[in-house]
């Protein structure tokens, strides 16, 4: 995986400043659309990714990883938290995007990592989405 660091960002979480890359789509690997990685607490996040909605979901990653690691249903849980930072006028258009990349990463990883443990907690913050915030299309 080469990953081209594009630019560095900051994010604060949990009362303090963290901070994320955002890398070149193109990792010389297989990646799900609109990726994004934890990656051990120095997430990096594709630059396919909307600038508005990449703190978000860096958000997301922080609190899946750090703050929910050994609790049940953790991306669901991470996903409602990162919801309630949506300011009302920009859910509409976020949360159908959420459901586009929940998406993008089911096909990804039954493709590539059909015996992921993820799955079926993706699917649960999809299903979430799904069922909570029907699609306009």
């Amino acid at each position: 995986m080469a990953l081209i660091t594009l630019e560095t960002k900051a994010i604060e979480f949990n009362e303090k400043q963290r901070e994320f890359i955002v890398v070149d789509r193109n990792i010389g690997s297989p990646a799900p659309k609109y990726f994004i990685s934890y990656n051990n607490g120095s997430p990096f996040i594709s630059d396919e990714v909307p600038e508005d909605y990449r703190k978000p979901m860096v958000f997301h990653e922080l609190t899946e990883f750090e703050l929910l690691q050994n609790k049940t249903d953790k991306c669901l849980n991470a996903l409602l938290a990162e919801l309630k930072t949506i300011p009302k006028n920009k859910r509409k258009d976020y949360f159908e995007f959420r459901r586009e990349v929940f998406e993008n990463l089911i096909s990804f990883l039954e493709e590539y990592q059909s015996n992921s443990s993820l799955i079926p907690e993706v699917r649960k913050s999809l299903n979430h989405l799904k069922n909570n915030f029907p699609s306009s299309h």
